[in-house]
């Protein structure tokens, strides 16, 4: 397969399906019609949202794989201190039309960067990555992948069945999920943080490459795990949510 291209460009979407994936995200399918879209694995867009009196911009990563044609998919947490992700969460309906502008972005994944990803994700950092290991997993094969994705409660990991079914049946895809504070919810998997120890049991060697996304703590003790098991930091590339 050849390598990706992209160029940003400003076009409209249509929302055609919004789903409740967890109690403060919803996942969105926009129509693109036949704009000519194109984005790499990993990059996300920016809305552009009238509210009545102003134009709010929101960034957000795209979740879909960039094979998929004639629309996107992303993911949205509601932020209270985040106008865009409100308006979404509580007044846009099938049917709403926006501008969208991207993809944009320097976290991103080509197959010539390399046959080893390990993608680290905490809350809603799973977004951009989820668009990389769908790209992986439909368009190379010969792509190892490793998930390792960390989230409160078992009800806030998104795409879990998703992930789930990709695992078992692509190979060469592994997901190690686990949760910090499982409360009452029912949970037999992994408990804890991403740390150094679990870094350095499911990484499958130094020479990977690394992409990390999720809180700014998160980013800096996985990062500085990461150099201590050895790992140089071009081999690292992180992305900050909330």
């Amino acid at each position: 397969m050849r390598p990706l291209t992209f160029f940003i460009m400003k076009v409209r979407a249509t929302i055609t399906r919004i789903v409740q994936e967890t109690p403060l995200v919803k996942s969105f399918l926009l129509d693109l019609g036949s704009a000519d879209f194109s984005f790499l694995p990993g990059q996300w867009v920016d809305f552009y949202i009238a509210t009545g009196g102003s134009m709010q911009v929101g960034g957000f990563s795209i979740t879909s794989s960039p094979l998929q044609r004639g629309s996107i998919e992303i993911a949205v947490k509601k932020i209270p201190s985040g106008v865009p992700s409100v308006y979404l969460h509580e007044r846009a309906r099938v049917g709403d039309s926006f501008m969208i502008e991207g993809g944009s972005g320097e976290f991103y994944y080509q197959r010539d960067m390399g046959s080893s990803v390990v993608l680290i994700a905490g809350g809603i950092g799973i977004t951009p990555l989820m668009s990389i290991l769908r790209y992986i997993d439909e368009a190379h094969p010969d792509v190892e992948a490793t998930l390792l994705y960390s989230a409160k409660a078992p009800s806030e990991l998104l795409f879990w069945e998703a992930l789930r079914a990709m695992a078992e049946r692509n190979p060469r895809v592994r997901c190690a999920l686990t949760v910090t504070q499982p409360g009452g919810e029912p949970w037999q998997g992994r408990r804890g943080r991403i740390d150094r120890a679990m870094l350095k049991e499911l990484m499958p060697g130094k020479e990977s490459l690394f992409y990390v996304c999720g809180p700014m703590l998160m980013l800096e003790d996985v990062s500085e795990a990461l150099v201590g098991l050895g790992v140089t930091s071009p081999c690292i590339r992180t992305e900050r949510w909330w």
